[in-house]
């Protein structure tokens, strides 16, 4: 999709703007101090939108997300039972004690997969000859871990015999589950007054005074406003197209593992984890924590060009001006307003994938079916006769 017209004006120098509500009377009142933030533009969606990069955070890196994925995917040679540590695959277990033939819950996530996955309940009531029936605890009762207050009140009547449980997921359920709760989580705010102060902890790690000093609890509303609403919406909408991306590709590939592999050659990033010989650090995982640092390197160095040359994110260069790198092969369609305004579009090779051929690297001229000769033609007779500063009344 096309870059809106109102956004390019945004693309060409850092974009720094307040991310509160300081002129509404009552908050100024209550003390709130505005809030700047400085970002850049970094790549436009699927969507058309700028994703702004210069927040120094968890979230605000895709880097994080796309290891996170290629993780669960290239650990798909293990199954349920394996014991496969954590920092190897994002190990989600769930974790949960069993006393008088009742299940109660360590986390919130291990409820939210018994609960929401049939065929895992089924397995671990199976497992502990459980009922179907089950008593669905608050975040409260977790996180004051009411399975021991019903034991201590009910030692005496049914005894002590309490029994630890946990269930390794396997990559594939464990991948389904992330996939699920993305886009759940990452649904776009539609009211800025929605927004508060635990939102932008979250998503970009701001905070108003308001909140710092605890002069308003983090759950109150209506203290951001609508440039801080876009902020987040573009992070998050860009955030699905990774999930979504990936998602579409999981279902295309049968062996993942090998996929992923491949993919790390094809952007030239791969090579061998030699394991040393064993030592007294192994008894530790020291061995296992750096095969997991060997493959998050990786997967951390090839995000950049998955993100441009696999998924089809546009890069918008800093150190160039007014310079976009893209993989698309139609740029007089997609960057019409882009090239009437004297943008330069580099294109790139495209990395596709079918099962049955495999990974595939095509130039953009390749999908290029000459659709675009008229709107060459139109930019060039534009940018010709047209004065720059009336060139935007030929938008598209």
């Amino acid at each position: 999709m096309p870059i809106l017209p109102k956004n390019i004006s945004k693309l060409n120098e850092p974009y720094c703007f307040n991310l509160v509500n300081s002129n509404d009377a009552n908050l100024q009142q209550a003390g709130l101090e505005p809030l700047y933030i400085t970002v850049y533009p970094q790549y436009i969606n699927l969507e058309g939108h700028i994703l702004y990069g210069g927040i120094n955070h968890y979230e605000c890196n895709l880097a994080n997300d796309i290891a996170r994925i290629l993780r669960i995917m290239n650990s798909n040679t293990y199954g349920r039972f394996d014991d496969v540590c954590g920092f190897l695959n994002d190990d989600y277990p769930i974790r949960f004690k069993i006393y008088n033939h009742q299940i109660f819950f360590d986390d919130l996530a291990s409820l939210s997969v018994y609960k929401n996955c049939s065929d895992i309940r089924n397995l671990i009531n199976q497992k502990y000859h459980l009922k179907d029936d089950f008593y669905e605890p608050t975040r409260e009762e977790i996180y004051q871990d009411y399975g021991w207050e019903y034991f201590h009140k009910n030692h005496h009547l049914y005894g002590t015999n309490i029994e630890y449980g946990h269930l390794n997921l396997t990559p594939q359920e464990q991948f389904n589950l992330l996939i699920s709760s993305k886009m759940q989580e990452l649904m776009p705010y539609t009211d800025p007054n929605d927004l508060t102060g635990n939102d932008l902890r979250k998503w970009l790690n701001y905070n108003a005074n308001v909140f710092q000093n605890y002069t308003f609890s983090r759950k109150k509303k209506g203290v951001y406003n609508q440039e801080a609403m876009e902020l987040i919406n573009s992070l998050l909408e860009t955030k699905r197209d990774v999930y979504n991306f990936f998602a579409s590709f999981s279902k295309q590939t049968t062996d993942w593992q090998a996929s992923i592999i491949q993919l790390l050659k094809e952007v030239g990033v791969y090579t061998e984890f030699k394991k040393q010989k064993p030592t007294v650090s192994d008894i530790f995982g020291g061995d296992l924590y750096a095969e997991r640092s060997y493959w998050d390197s990786m997967f951390f160095r090839a995000s950049w060009d998955i993100l441009v040359q696999f998924i089809g994110l546009d890069k918008i260069e800093t150190q160039l001006s007014k310079t976009i790198t893209t993989s698309k092969s139609n740029i007089y369609k997609e960057f019409f307003n882009f090239l009437i305004l004297d943008y330069q579009i580099v294109q790139i090779p495209r990395l596709i994938f079918d099962n049955s051929t495999g990974f595939k690297w095509v130039n953009p001229q390749e999908f290029n079916l000459g659709i675009d000769k008229e709107l060459e033609d139109e930019v060039r007779l534009i940018k010709k006769y047209v004065p720059y500063n009336e060139r935007d009344k030929y938008f598209k």
